[in-house]
């Protein structure tokens, strides 16, 4: 009787314990294969990311027009699409992105430059690997920032006369696609200036006022974030 009992027993338990290990098994499939979906999901937004940084902080820079100095090829509130690469490789005509240290633009240049070199050597090495990546230090010097054409680079001699007309060298500029004059600003820039290595004189296309070397005088090379390859306007958005 016992013997048959424990026979009776035997198959039940297998029938009831068998489908519970057929759904264990089931439901850690789909969890493996959850897991999967999400790692692959991860992985290509990380490699997204990466991609866009690399982009947009190494390769290209977008920036909105800050002013209406380079009016009409570039209206206030134009985006502008810049190419950071390849800054040694600048030429007359060239339209830049740069900034300017704030102060700067109210001090001479030489203490700038002496402020600026005090900075640079304070900096620890985490500090210049997060300005590499893009993050700028809360204490460095505000900068504005301004979009203009370059007319000279190094070696050049530019003069602005008196009769409003760009001399780089000697040769007075036949601008075709500038429409306004180029008056002289008065206290700010001695000429002729000759230009040394790494410095670019740079004209706004609007010379009725707008903000540029006559004002501030040379662009360095380490202030150029990079050459403009397109625009987007504002009003087709």
């Amino acid at each position: 009787m016992d013997d048959n009992k424990e026979k009776m027993k035997i198959p039940g338990t297998q029938e009831k314990t068998a489908p519970v290990d057929e759904k264990a098994a089931i439901r850690q499939k789909l969890h493996k294969r959850h897991m999967r979906a999400l790692r692959d999901i991860l992985i290509r937004l990380g490699m997204l990311l990466l991609v866009v940084y690399i982009l947009f902080f190494h390769l290209v820079g977008v920036t909105k027009m800050p002013s209406g100095d380079m009016y009409p090829r570039i209206d206030a509130g134009d985006f502008v699409l810049y190419y950071r690469l390849e800054k040694n490789d600048i030429h007359a005509q060239d339209i830049i992105v740069f900034e300017k240290p704030t102060a700067s633009l109210e001090a001479s240049y030489q203490e700038h430059k002496e402020a600026e070199t005090q900075a640079a050597a304070g900096k620890t090495w985490w500090r210049k690997s997060l300005d590499w990546l893009g993050f700028r230090d809360p204490a460095d010097p505000p900068k504005t920032l301004f979009v203009c054409r370059v007319v000279a680079g190094p070696g050049d001699t530019v003069e602005i006369g008196n009769s409003s007309h760009l001399i780089v060298n000697g040769n007075p500029q036949v601008e075709t696609n500038i429409f306004y004059p180029t008056p002289l600003y008065e206290g700010f820039v001695r000429y002729p200036l000759t230009l040394g290595d790494g410095e670019y004189f740079v004209l706004a296309d609007y010379r009725n006022g707008g903000a540029d070397s006559r004002f501030f005088g040379a662009v360095r090379l380490d202030e150029v974030l990079g050459t403009v390859i397109t625009i987007a306007r504002r009003n087709n958005l």
